[in-house]
């Protein structure tokens, strides 16, 4: 991994409306590395991903991508990141050989270099077999994997991605754990907001939590596991506090695999209040 941070973020502080939603945010995210960002509703992370990708307008602070500001150069910043929002981003009456066309063209990729892009980034979603159909009859899933293929067309140094497998079924959700994980060995820096701890464990090597506009952790997936056993120990033993941590196994509360094991609806419930309770945790 390179030394050389590719995205930094120097003391943003961001208002959503009139109230002020990030606040003082310093974080770095280095090419090749997969940063999870977890958090309760309304803490942050979409303000921030907004913010990173050049579409909300900073209070204080400044946002650095390879030492180029937004607000100085916006052409050249915004081509260097791919953003996948949590709403679909593409025109569903057209086929995804036709959308990866018109993103390709609108960041400057054409003739062979655009077709050769396009068949890559086909085969990379698992859409190929679908790339002259009309997107509009797809499922969720397909819609999901062509929403981040428009993102990639044009080979970005940065990808943000807002709950992109928020509805996905589980196939789809393994084809976009193995893009990902392509994309990170190719060197594409990747910021991942989510409600499912799995998620982090499966696809990063650093974390961060917000809670209330802060952020209150940054580090690697294993100091945050760390810290996920360690409290994980102190609840059990605790009955007056309710377990959040589901393993009753202490030998598989160790395992990456077993932090949360419940039904999806249970999961980000109490994700979401187990998270709040890391808020006492300070990163060093």
């Amino acid at each position: 991994m390179a030394h050389q941070e590719l995205l930094c973020l120097k003391s943003v502080s961001l208002k959503y409306r009139d109230t002020l939603a990030v606040k003082n945010l310093d974080l770095a995210v280095y090419p090749g590395e997969i940063l999870g960002l977890l958090g309760p509703n309304g803490c942050g992370k979409s303000t921030t991903l907004n913010a990173i990708a050049g579409n909300h307008e900073l209070d204080s602070g400044c946002i650095l991508l390879d030492g180029q500001s937004h607000t100085q150069q916006p052409l050249s910043y915004r081509a260097q990141i791919g953003f996948v929002p949590q709403e679909l981003a593409f025109y569903e009456e057209l086929s995804p050989y036709s959308n990866l066309s018109f993103f390709g063209k609108l960041y400057g990729v054409q003739g062979c270099i655009l077709s050769q892009r396009i068949s890559e980034v086909l085969k990379l979603v698992r859409l190929e077999d679908r790339a002259n159909i009309p997107a509009f009859g797809f499922s969720g899933g397909m819609k999901r994997r062509l929403n981040l293929a428009c993102a990639l067309i044009h080979k970005p140094k940065l990808l943000l991605l807002d709950e992109p497998t928020v509805g996905l079924d589980p196939p789809s959700r393994e084809a976009v754990f193995s893009c990902l994980h392509k994309l990170r060995e190719d060197g594409c820096a990747i910021v991942y907001t989510t409600h499912y701890i799995e998620e982090v464990v499966r696809l990063c090597n650093k974390v961060g939590f917000m809670a209330q506009g802060s952020l209150l952790f940054h580090g690697t997936l294993n100091e945050f596991q760390a810290q996920i056993i360690k409290k994980a120990s102190i609840k059990k033993n605790n009955p007056a506090h309710p377990n959040y941590i589901y393993e009753e196994d202490g030998k598989a509360l160790q395992s990456d695999q077993s932090l949360l094991r419940k039904s999806q609806a249970e999961e980000t419930h109490s994700l979401e209040q187990y998270l709040l309770e890391l808020s006492e945790i300070k990163a060093a």
